[in-house]
């Protein structure tokens, strides 16, 4: 039997009375990480956040809990020489998160989900979340992307704004795209900071030629993308982490293995 939507609340619209009133019924807590960063002519620059916020929704709706306020301040990748894209130094991006993990197990939630729609996020999620599981054994610490946080026959495919994110935004964010954006014949000088492109691309694969419709792209064309693809795979890892937080608070059994 599916289970039945439970309430959430948005962390930051809580008076503190309501979020004690939340960590006694579903003390779980997600939190999204995102970036600001060039998807693609059809995608919004946040799209590593949105992406992530609204996967933390669907699974808050099964669940309950709070949804944090997304991480928009992360850091590593590809794409920090395109316009319009924010890189944060390291340094700073992991003090936030270790500060924000310690916090959120120190006032009481028992499940801490920490989804990624920026992939190098990861880098700093695997150093400082296996220390904090061990700490704290009877906090179930969930985290990753969409491509790592499922067990293997939930893991969806991802790239950067082709065919996978592309679905994926079809079916969790489609008033924000614009696929007719897609289209070849834009001037390279207005596409780059200062109108200067670099000689060739940081991550070997991504497009960088902004006349080409598929600029900033790295992965399948993101022409191909349909919203049935990317709601067959939301559905999926959805269900699976909803199912893992909601036995996690009915038995306290232990942290699923990263």
């Amino acid at each position: 039997m599916p289970a039945q939507p439970t309430s959430w609340r948005y962390y930051i619209e809580c008076r503190p009375d309501e979020l004690a009133a939340l960590v006694k019924t579903a003390p779980v807590a997600f939190w999204p990480l995102g970036l600001i960063e060039h998807h693609g002519w059809h995608l919004p620059v946040g799209f590593d956040g949105l992406k992530a916020e609204r996967i933390c929704i669907r699974i808050a709706e099964k669940t309950g809990g709070v949804l944090l306020p997304t991480m928009w301040w992360g850091c590593l990748g590809g794409h920090d020489r395109f316009l319009w894209t924010h890189y944060q130094p390291l340094e700073a991006s992991d003090a936030i998160l270790n500060r924000m993990v310690e916090q959120l197990i120190a006032f009481g939630f028992r499940a801490i989900l920490l989804l990624a729609g920026h992939y190098p996020w990861v880098q700093l999620l695997n150093r400082r979340l296996p220390e904090a599981r061990q700490a704290h054994p009877d906090v179930l610490f969930i985290w990753g992307t969409e491509v790592n946080i499922a067990a293997p026959d939930v893991l969806l495919p991802g790239d950067h704004a082709g065919r996978e994110e592309t679905s994926y935004g079809l079916c969790l964010l489609p008033e924000l795209m614009d696929m007719r954006a897609l289209r070849p014949g834009r001037d390279p000088a207005d596409s780059w900071p200062a109108g200067i492109a670099p000689a060739e691309p940081d991550v070997p694969g991504v497009v960088i030629d902004a006349a080409q419709p598929l600029f900033a792209q790295f992965g399948v064309d993101g022409r191909l993308a349909t919203a049935v693809r990317g709601e067959e795979a939301i559905v999926r890892l959805v269900d699976q982490l909803a199912e893992i937080i909601q036995r996690h608070l009915t038995t306290g059994s232990p942290s699923p293995a990263q």
